[in-house]
């Protein structure tokens, strides 16, 4: 069998850069105290290293250090900021394209408090996903949470615009960042966006167990806290610390995790994040035009990008990706976490096949997925 491709990496990223595998060695075995829980020399390694990627990821981002909390994903990153800011009764605005790590805490605050929300439309120019903004809020109005990019197709929302709005609207705004992360740039002080949520494992080439919330110009103190314990920090108090980010940092922090990213931020910078951006398209625009001629196939992308989402008549969605698997391509099926988004795209409930796409790909492994593809489509079974 020839190398397997993997083109999964809108869940994780893989291979990661030499350098990240190197520095996750070198830290587990050389620098694995417990950061500002001591002063012995292993504890100050370890805070070092996490300060390192700290600074890494705020300058990535025009935030401040300290407004740089690390969470274990995506995910708690979304949940720290989200229920961090919604009060009992609160109305919240998200889009036809949120993930579940959206949707279902918003769901969670309307059973748990009060909250009510509306969806916004994301097919239209920015001009007409504003609008839609301004037609669905109201006077309880007091968070939009929204992607920045789709995991499923390359629909990209124009997250600096409505963070603009929002400050205007006295509406506070929380970017989901997980798939644009190392691959678009935005500063939170130009967005005026309140929080953005990244992952480590994903377009930044980090390790799985590592994410982080960067809050913009917001002050601590009216942020509810989600997580309680041990903040490394005065720890005299029965509340958490009123600063950042202690005040989200409980208990021990995935320290191999965070170290190893300073290293996967040091490769995407060396790389050129606009470079991998469009290698990824190029990939992905190899691939829609080579397949839009094969009979059976029906492509849901209207234009390249990061990841393209695709069916093969006649096959469900999680047999046709088991079939390009035992050609050796490794691809996601179903509805990725995302049934919101299926629901907008016209996918639900069966979902629909994704391929994705990272810095290591090559147009010739893109090649040789048309070419597997080509052969299931014309197979009148998979058995």
């Amino acid at each position: 069998m020839n190398k397997r491709i993997y083109f999964d990496n809108a869940a994780t990223t893989y291979p990661k850069p030499l350098s990240v595998y190197r520095a996750l060695d070198a830290y587990v075995r050389k620098s694995c105290g417990n950061p500002s829980r001591g002063s012995h020399s292993l504890s100050l390694a370890a805070a070092e290293a996490v300060f390192r990627s700290r600074e890494a990821l705020a300058e990535l981002y025009g935030a401040q250090p300290e407004s740089v909390a690390f969470t274990m994903n995506t995910t708690y990153a979304l949940n720290f900021a989200i229920k961090s800011l919604i009060k009992p009764g609160d109305h919240i605005l998200i889009s036809d394209m949120e993930h579940n790590s959206v949707l279902r805490p918003v769901h969670d605050a309307v059973i748990n408090r009060g909250a009510s929300y509306d969806i916004f439309r994301t097919d239209g120019s920015k001009e007409e996903i504003l609008e839609d903004i301004e037609r669905k809020r109201n006077k309880k109005t007091r968070l939009l949470v929204c992607t920045h990019q789709s995991n499923i197709i390359p629909r990209t929302l124009p997250i600096e615009d409505i963070g603009r709005y929002c400050r205007g609207a006295g509406i506070f705004s929380v970017a989901d960042c997980a798939q644009s992360a190392g691959t678009t740039e935005v500063d939170i002080g130009k967005s005026m966006l309140d929080a953005i949520c990244v992952p480590g494992h994903k377009g930044l080439y980090g390790c799985q167990g590592c994410g982080a919330v960067i809050f913009g110009d917001i002050d601590a103190v009216d942020l509810k806290t989600t997580v309680e314990g041990g903040s490394g920090s005065e720890s005299i108090p029965l509340v958490m610390p009123d600063h950042l980010p202690d005040r989200f940092e409980a208990g021990t922090l995935p320290s191999p995790a965070i170290a190893s990213l300073y290293y996967g931020i040091g490769f995407i910078r060396e790389r050129g994040i606009s470079n991998i951006r469009e290698q990824e398209k190029k990939i992905c625009a190899h691939i829609i035009n080579r397949l839009k001629d094969i009979p059976r196939i029906t492509i849901y992308n209207t234009s390249p990008g990061s990841t393209l989402l695709f069916n093969i008549d006649g096959l469900d969605p999680s047999e046709a990706a088991s079939a390009f698997d035992k050609n050796g391509i490794c691809l996601r099926a179903g509805l990725h976490c995302s049934p919101l988004a299926h629901r907008t795209l016209g996918t639900f409930p069966a979902g629909a096949v994704r391929a994705s796409f990272g810095a290591f790909n090559t147009v010739f492994e893109a090649e040789r997925f048309c070419e597997t593809a080509n052969f299931i489509a014309s197979k009148k079974s998979t058995v």
